[in-house]
């Protein structure tokens, strides 16, 4: 029988990569806003480019986090089906 330990070590380690989704979520959005807000600056097209910067984060974010999701989820029905 497992200990406690070992169960929580083995819960957390098969969350992480879940648990980091959000960072790069946040990541993606905020890069790609600060890159907006200096192109805007540099073209004098406030708020546009920013906010084109915003939707595109948003949207790549979303790409990352369906597709990593989707990876894991093949994994993890993988490892499932051997046992």
């Amino acid at each position: 029988m497992k200990s406690d330990e070992q169960t929580s070590a083995e819960v957390v380690r098969a969350s992480a990569p879940y648990m980091t989704l959000g960072i790069h979520m946040a990541a993606a959005v905020t890069l790609f806003l600060f890159a907006g807000k200096y192109a805007d600056e540099y073209f004098g097209t406030k708020p546009w480019l920013m906010i084109a910067g915003i939707v595109a984060g948003f949207a790549g974010g979303m790409i990352k986090f369906f597709r990593t999701v989707t990876q894991l989820s093949a994994q993890e029905d993988e490892e499932r089906r051997k046992q």
